[in-house]
């Protein structure tokens, strides 16, 4: 039986899959590749924050040590899923893109490296492995529901 990971582990492998995301754009020389890697770093980072919303900042507002972080997260969420949506609507030839993407990755780094050093260090801290690993089984499972949505929000 596969072992059941955590829900820090999930969320960390789903930040790196987003820079590795960001790279590939960056990278891009193609308007179809450009589009190929702005379609996936919508889906990813849509399903990860509302996966999150759902599952990871209800468990932390169980904790007076997790539950300060919740705000700015959520907020950081928001700036996230507006810049998205305004590149949504753009063309990699449009003044504005590059800008947007610029501002879209530095939100993205910002929140991942406040959220795996002073987030994680505070639920690692609050929860006991097997919340984690049940939280973890909450989470895919959240981003799985939550796919057909997302996907369907691209077009």
């Amino acid at each position: 039986m596969a072992k059941a990971k955590d829900i820090l582990t999930l969320i960390e492998a789903d930040h790196r899959k987003v820079e590795e995301l960001f790279e590939e754009l960056e990278k891009s020389k193609s308007s179809k590749k450009t589009y190929e890697c702005l379609t996936q770093i919508y889906k990813e980072l849509n399903l990860h924050a509302k996966a999150e919303e759902l599952v990871f900042y209800p468990a932390m507002r169980e904790y007076d040590e997790t539950a300060e972080f919740i705000e700015e997260a959520e907020e950081e969420h928001e700036e996230a899923e507006v810049l998205l949506e305004e590149i949504k609507t753009m063309s990699p030839s449009d003044d504005q893109f590059k800008t947007k993407i610029e501002q879209l990755k530095k939100a993205v780094q910002h929140h991942v490296e406040e959220e795996e050093s002073e987030i994680f260090e505070a639920v690692r801290e609050c929860m006991e492995d097997d919340e984690l690993k049940s939280l973890g089984k909450e989470f895919q499972d959240a981003k799985a529901k939550l796919e057909g949505e997302v996907v369907a929000a691209i077009k």
